[in-house]
């Protein structure tokens, strides 16, 4: 039976950077047409209530699936996970929160909690990847 395990992560710090600053733009528009007309609308309650949801989704959608053969990414809005096999990795960097890896020849930068960044060493370690 295959061991699997699921941890959360965030994309690049470029990416994240980008994709948070998206998310909170939909914040700052529903306050400013919310104080622009002088009382609350629709239009604004819509604005917070897409920024809730996106922040929720940005927060639990993206995680890792580790497997002893792969790496199965979810990303945010995309139906198609990225899937990368293990004996595809090259050159795994790790530092205390990420992670930088080669596949096929693209440099992937991912950020993840300790317990993660733990587990994803072994499952390279036995899979028979050399850092």
């Amino acid at each position: 039976m295959e061991e699997e395990t699921r941890y959360f992560y965030q994309p690049d710090l470029t990416g994240t950077i980008i994709s948070w600053c998206w998310t909170f733009l939909l914040f700052l528009a529903g306050l400013i047409v919310w104080l622009e007309i002088t009382h609350f609308q629709w239009i604004s309650a819509s604005f917070f209530i897409v920024f809730v949801i996106l922040t929720f989704l940005e927060i639990k959608r993206r995680t890792v699936l580790i497997t002893p053969t792969k790496l199965v990414f979810s990303r945010l809005l995309q139906k198609d996970y990225l899937t990368i096999p293990l004996v595809d990795v090259r050159q795994p960097r790790f530092t205390k929160h990420t992670v930088s890896m080669t596949v096929n020849g693209e440099v992937l930068n991912f950020t993840f909690t300790n317990q993660g960044i733990r587990k994803l060493q072994l499952a390279l370690q036995r899979a028979g990847v050399k850092p």
